[in-house]
């Protein structure tokens, strides 16, 4: 008696959905790679900015020392903003205040105009502390307090809101030994203004306000 012939087995075919799957999550993983490789690259390209080293007026003319360079990521504004390299801010007028660690914006100076520089001494009991390079100070003066004067001694503002260019502190000896009791301010004025406080000033004793704040 003769057996029966089995069947042949029929092998089962993958399905086709399998395929697309496993292929359309690979490019997902290899687009999410390339994704993030570009936004960490986007990130970490900075360039160097000039940042002010102190707080600056509106009026401070620029020098060497007001300005440092730091490396930041501006993204698509870094043509808004002055670099080492481009044109030189030093000798610039700033336009509007500055706080210390601002980012220096083109549009924050402006080509120095015509004035004149008005150096003023000052006693140090009349200059108060914190009175420096792109300060703001008003400036008063004293009348009538002289030795031996009987007049009543009077107080008046001649100057305000003014940007101090340099302050020099009182020196003794040098080369020269010439000694000086007086600090030495300066402040940069339009001819008129200069004109009217290089008269006044010697009839009395200048004082200094520092002007603080907003």
């Amino acid at each position: 008696m003769s057996l029966p012939t089995a069947p042949t087995p029929r092998r089962l075919a993958r399905p086709k959905w399998l395929n697309v799957r496993v292929v359309g999550g690979i490019v997902l993983v290899i687009a999410a790679v390339l994704i993030g490789a570009q936004v960490i690259g986007a990130s970490s390209q900075t360039s160097a900015v000039w940042v002010a080293q102190r707080n600056l007026a509106a009026g401070t003319v620029l020098g060497q020392d007001d300005l440092t360079s730091v490396d930041v990521n501006l993204g698509d504004n870094s043509s808004l903003y002055l670099a080492p390299g481009s044109t030189s801010p030093i000798g610039m007028t700033v336009v509007n205040p500055m706080a210390k660690g601002e980012l220096l914006a083109a549009s924050a100076v402006a080509a120095s105009g015509e004035g004149r520089v008005v150096a003023i001494g000052v006693a140090p009991g009349n200059m108060p502390p914190g009175v420096s390079h792109g300060s703001t100070i008003d400036l008063y003066l004293t009348k009538g307090q002289g030795a031996g004067s009987e007049a009543q001694a009077t107080t008046e503002l001649i100057g305000k809101d003014m940007t101090v260019q340099s302050v020099t502190a009182p020196a003794t000896g040098g080369l020269s030994g010439a000694t000086s009791n007086e600090y030495q301010l300066s402040v940069l004025l339009s001819a008129d203004v200069a004109d009217k406080l290089v008269r006044i000033l010697p009839t009395g004793e200048p004082i200094v306000v520092l002007v603080s704040g907003g």
